[in-house]
C-alpha cells in the first residue's frame, strides 16, 4: 500500500487497482494517478494498493494461482485461504477508516463492457456515492439496489462508506481514452470531497444511468459447450427477444441463437469465444433511467 499524504487536513480516500490479475487498466491508473498526486495539493490523505492482487497479476489470470481464489468475492476476507487472508488485510489496512473507495476494474481477457461507474443505490452513503459518480464523468453509471456479497463495495455499504467502482472494455489492451477517464475521473472525484483544488472538477457530461442488479456471476448462462459469436454491443438497447449471440458447435454448425429475456441495455458480454456449459455469455441491466 502506498499513502500519499497531504499539507491540509482532509478526506481518505482509498483507491484499489487490479483486484483481478487480468485487468491492467485499474492498474495503471492507480499508478498514474500517485506519479501525479504527489505534485498536487492534497487536502487529506490517498491509500492506494494496485495490484490488489500481486499474486494474480502477476500470473496475467482472473483468479489467484494459490488457490484459484476470486478476490472480489472474498470481502472482508477470512483465515480460511490465501485469498480470503488478502481481502482481510484490504479491508483493514485500506477500507476501514476511508471516507471514500474507488475501485478501478474493466472487462478483464475474456469479457467486455462498456466504459461505466457503479454504485449501490440503497445503502448508507449513498448519497456520496452519487456525487461520486456524477465527478467521474462516465458515460454511463449504473446504480444497484444492493450488492452481492464479498465484494469490495459491500464492505463500504456496511461502513456506511460512499464508494465507486468503474469497469472499461478489457480485452488484454489498454485504451488511452478509457484511461484518461480513470486518471481525470479519479481527480474529479477528489476534487468533488475536496481533497484536490476544484480545477481538477470536471465539467459533467451528459450520463446515461441504469440500474438493477449488479452480480455479473447470475448472468445468461451457456447451455452447451461451443463457440459464442456476438450479435449485440456492449451499451446496446434491446428488446425481449432481441438476438445477442449465436453458439455453434465445434464443427461448425449453430447450435443456439441466445436472445435478450428481457427489455434491457447489453452491460457485460463474454469475449472469449470457446464455451462451456455455466460460462456467463450476457448480463442486462434491468431499466434505464433519464440519461442526466
Amino acid at each position: 500500500m502506498t499513502t500519499v499524504h497531504g499539507d491540509k487536513p482532509g478526506p481518505t480516500v482509498a483507491l484499489l487497482g487490479g483486484v483481478h490479475g487480468d485487468e491492467d487498466e485499474g492498474v495503471l491508473a492507480v499508478r498514474r494517478l500517485l506519479t501525479l498526486l504527489v505534485h498536487e495539493d492534497l487536502a487529506g490523505r490517498v491509500r492506494a494498493v494496485a495490484p490488489a492482487n500481486p499474486a494474480a497479476w502477476a500470473a496475467g489470470t482472473r483468479t489467484s494461482p494459490s488457490d484459484e481464489g476470486n478476490l472480489a468475492r472474498c470481502f472482508p476476507g477470512d483465515h480460511g485461504s490465501p485469498t480470503g487472508v488478502l481481502a482481510g488485510a484490504l479491508t483493514s489496512a485500506l477500507i476501514d477508516g476511508a471516507d471514500l473507495l474507488i475501485d478501478l476494474h474493466s472487462a478483464g481477457a475474456a469479457y467486455h463492457m462498456p466504459l461505466f461507474c457503479g454504485l449501490v443505490g440503497n445503502a448508507p452513503g449513498a448519497e456520496g456515492s452519487r456525487r461520486a459518480a456524477e465527478a467521474f464523468g462516465a458515460p454511463l453509471v449504473w446504480a444497484h439496489p444492493d450488492v452481492p456479497p464479498g465484494r469490495s463495495l459491500t464492505v463500504a455499504a456496511k461502513r456506511g462508506i460512499p464508494a465507486l467502482y468503474a469497469e472499461c472494455s478489457g480485452g488484454g489492451g489498454i485504451r488511452s481514452d478509457e484511461l484518461d477517464t480513470y486518471v481525470t475521473g479519479v481527480l474529479s472525484v477528489l476534487a468533488e470531497f475536496g481533497a484536490l483544488p476544484a480545477q481538477h472538477r470536471r465539467s459533467a457530461p451528459r450520463m446515461r444511468w441504469v440500474h438493477g442488479g449488479g452480480d455479473l456471476d447470475c448472468g445468461g448462462q451457456a447451455e452447451r459447450n461451443g463457440l459464442f459469436a456476438t450479435v449485440a454491443a456492449v451499451g446496446q438497447d434491446v428488446a425481449e427477444g432481441d438476438e445477442i449471440g449465436r453458439m455453434y458447435g465445434y464443427e461448425g454448425g449453430l447450435l443456439e441463437v441466445v436472445r435478450a429475456p428481457r427489455r434491457g441495455v447489453v452491460m457485460f458480454l463474454r469475449r472469449r469465444a470457446r464455451t462451456r456449459v455455466g460460462d456467463v455469455l450476457f448480463a442486462l441491466a434491468e431499466q434505464t433511467e433519464t440519461p442526466r
